[in-house]
């Protein structure tokens, strides 16, 4: 997996692209920290170039969810391809983490 950060002043999206999977752990952990260091109130993870997330994939965008509402920020998902969406509605990740499509 690798990322980019790009914000409009009010919104922070990270880009992310290739596949994430657990393996991705420690790079996912260090783009929330950078991330969260810009001051951003809102986050939203951008996953239209991410070809492939596998169940630890998927845990670690609930750790981070979780972690913008002990530390009161907004965290966002937009832009899954189908399958991950399908793995989202199955997962019903979408009553947990806001999940846009723009």
């Amino acid at each position: 997996m690798d990322y980019t950060l790009k914000s409009d002043g009010i919104l922070l999206k990270c880009k992310m692209t290739g596949e994430f999977t657990f393996a991705d752990h420690p790079t996912f952990r260090d783009m929330i920290d950078e991330a969260v260091k810009t001051g951003s109130r809102s986050i939203q993870l951008d996953l239209r170039d991410v070809e492939y997330i596998d169940s630890a994939g998927l845990g670690m965008f609930l750790v981070a969810n979780e972690r913008a509402e002990e530390e009161g920020w907004k965290f966002s998902i937009s832009n899954p391809r189908e399958k991950t969406q399908k793995m989202f509605t199955l997962a019903k990740l979408e009553t947990i983490v806001p999940i846009i499509n723009d």
